[in-house]
């Protein structure tokens, strides 16, 4: 291809990416924005970048000021939302929680951040840390800000262990977004922002998700051999696909690192016995394994961590993030002590890692996620929405698929009997539901799926009226879209 031809390339996705703030506040007017959210969005089209994430949620992104009781969230109107976001499974214990609030405030009278150094109340925390992650013992804890930084670290840290480079991951997981992240999550929205050298990938391989409703290979989910394992014990036996060297015992596998559910990509979750086999197959080996929890963990899925639901699973390494500290950022990585102690002093730094701030969060938010079994009480409310959901999927042909482990739910959208992905009706009920008083996340592969993941505190009353809403919804779109059984 020409530099002519490149160039006109780059400046053509630019200009079909490209957002229009004269149109989203527009189409803020036609949702019926109130006054004060209208005049905040103006402000914020004055001083924001356009590339930020609101700006891809909604035609109009709502201008968020404050918490309610259980998933209750208010814009700068006192416009009340169902929250079925938790601001993309953060809030897991809710909101302005008083017992986080006091930690907060008795540790920043002592200390609030000193460079990435030592403290009581971090110390404290990596104790507790190393007893309730998954994994064999003895254990360690290193430190990071965000979910990119645990994955950073984790990529760096098994490459040393191991002196092996690549790492092997789904397609469609997503580990982060920065240059060296973006390697391993595979989302156009990720790789088409990178110009004109696409991320950085090198020693990274891929393979297929266990994407049931739409497998990959064309096959049906109760009679496939389980044919996803397959094929990533197949790369592992061949010299020619550059993994391995089975008749030396040779690899040039440094880990697997995964999402053991895909959550960026919509909420979906594998089918029985698949992690099982994957593990099973990696351990042989000698690869290490390496589980995402930063989604999937601190109980969302109905227990404490995704891998839970598979008892034989014992990852090398387990990346927590989000929900850890309450609405603050903190991530940790935490493996076995031999990988987390081979390599030197200084290995990946970051100046807020293992803040005391945050530590103390952290610290309390664990707290209230053990004592009040908000795993179990994820579990109990999630089987009563599904429910529902499972109802409206009877009862509406727009919905082709619904999964949900406790309160980690993915909804998927048709528009025919062919499973014809339904993403301009489902943009269209993202917007309808903001309208209507609910705030959801719409991902997918195909951008046809909702990831709901609600406070775990929601209360019974909160899913009747989601449920109530979704069917209203459901029907309109099918009325409005002439989708029929």
């Amino acid at each position: 291809m020409s530099e002519d031809k490149i160039i006109e390339e780059i400046q053509r996705k630019k200009k079909l990416l490209k957002l229009d703030g004269d149109e989203i506040l527009r189409n803020a007017g036609r949702m019926k924005f109130g006054e004060k959210s209208l005049e905040l969005l103006r402000r914020a089209l004055n001083v924001e970048s356009l590339g930020a994430m609101p700006f891809s949620l909604y035609d109009a992104p709502p201008i968020i000021e404050s918490a309610g009781e259980g998933a209750l969230i208010y814009d700068a109107d006192g416009r009340e939302y169902l929250d079925m976001m938790a601001g993309f499974s953060v809030n897991n214990i809710g909101y302005h929680r008083p017992e986080v609030l006091e930690a907060l405030i008795e540790q920043y009278k002592k200390i609030s951040q000193y460079g990435e150094m030592l403290n009581e109340t971090r110390i404290k925390l990596s104790e507790l840390l190393v007893k309730i992650t998954p994994g064999e013992p003895p254990k360690k804890v290193f430190y990071g800000v965000t979910g990119t930084d645990a994955n950073e670290i984790a990529v760096k840290l098994v490459r040393s262990y191991t002196g092996r480079p690549y790492i092997v991951t789904h397609w469609g997981d997503y580990h982060g977004r920065s240059i060296g992240t973006s390697a391993l999550t595979s989302s156009f929205s990720t790789w088409s922002q990178t110009y004109p050298v696409p991320p950085a990938d090198t020693a990274v391989v891929r393979f297929p998700f266990p994407y049931c409703y739409r497998c990959p290979f064309g096959l049906n989910r109760d009679n496939c051999g389980m044919i996803c394992t397959n094929y990533v014990d197949y790369m592992l036996r061949s010299s020619y696909y550059g993994l391995a060297n089975p008749s030396k015992g040779l690899t040039n596998v440094a880990a697997f690192i995964i999402e053991p559910f895909q959550s960026a990509a919509g909420y979906i979750i594998p089918p029985d016995g698949y992690l099982e086999e994957l593990y099973k197959i990696v351990k042989e080996r000698d690869i290490l394994f390496v589980v995402d929890e930063i989604q999937t963990g601190w109980g969302r899925t109905g227990k404490l961590w995704a891998v839970d639901h598979y008892p034989g699973v014992k990852p090398d390494i387990t990346l927590v993030s989000k929900s850890i500290a309450g609405g603050l950022p903190y991530s940790a990585v935490v493996g076995r002590k031999e990988i987390m102690d081979s390599w030197g002093p200084g290995a990946y730094s970051t100046t807020f890692a293992g803040y005391m701030l945050g530590a103390a969060a952290a610290l309390k938010t664990i707290e209230i996620i053990l004592n009040e079994n908000l795993a179990y009480q994820a579990e109990k409310k999630g089987k009563y929405f599904l429910k529902g959901l499972k109802d409206l999927e009877e009862e509406h042909p727009i919905v082709g698929d619904v999964q949900a482990k406790g309160l980690y739910m993915g909804i998927e959208f048709v528009s025919n009997n062919e499973k014809k992905p339904a993403e301009k009706e489902t943009r269209w009920m993202a917007s309808r539901l903001l309208q209507l008083g609910m705030l959801v996340k719409r991902s997918g592969y195909f951008g046809n799926r909702f990831a709901l993941s609600p406070p775990l505190n929601i209360t019974e009353s909160q899913i009747d009226k989601a449920i109530e809403i979704f069917d209203r919804v459901f029907g309109e779109a099918e009325d409005k879209f002439d989708i029929k059984r």
